[in-house]
This record gives structure tokens, C-alpha cells and sequence, in this order.
């Protein structure tokens, strides 16, 4: 299994319907995107699609907030951490 591709898909395909949005963070696709420990981490190639992801660092805290999948977005240029951005999941409706 691809797990890096399914991760970036859940956060894409979450926006689908919403193109200004989805623009935004379609550079997510050329960075390497993985989860440990409750952090998601995108780890990008380039400095300025990592600049781009963090200005749009409001747009990937929504997905990742309503499908749980971490508490904390690290994202980083060549290991190098450009912005780490705390989830927060307490305005989650919990039924």
C-alpha cells in the first residue's frame, strides 16, 4: 500500500468541491506526507511549496482536524522544520 498517497489523497479529496481551496494546497501531491506519533508530517523538495503549504497552513488543519488523523502538522523543507501547527480538534462535534 501506498501510504503517503492515501494520506495526500484524504487531504485533497476533502476539498474536491471547493476549487479556490483545493489550488492551494495542491502542491501536497509533490511532498512527502507521513504520520508518527499523532504528527503529521509533509515534508517538502522545495522551499517555496513549503512556504505555500504554510501559508495555507489554515486550509490543512480543517481535514485533518474532522478525520482525526493527527494532533500536530510539522511542515518541513529537507528534514528542516518550517512550521509546526498545532490541530485543534476541540470544536469537533462529538455525537
Amino acid at each position: 500500500m501506498n501510504w503517503y498517497g492515501q494520506l495526500t489523497r484524504l487531504v485533497l479529496d476533502y476539498y474536491r468541491e471547493d476549487l479556490p481551496q483545493l489550488r492551494q494546497i495542491q502542491n501536497l501531491q509533490r511532498c512527502k506526507v507521513f504520520r508518527r506519533w499523532g504528527v503529521l508530517k509533509i515534508d517538502c523538495r522545495d522551499r517555496k511549496i513549503a512556504e505555500e503549504l504554510s501559508a495555507a497552513a489554515a486550509i490543512l488543519q480543517e481535514p485533518i482536524a474532522q478525520l482525526r488523523i493527527a494532533h500536530q502538522i510539522n511542515i518541513l523543507w529537507r528534514g528542516e522544520l518550517v512550521l509546526s501547527l498545532p490541530v485543534d480538534d476541540s470544536r469537533l462535534k462529538t455525537w
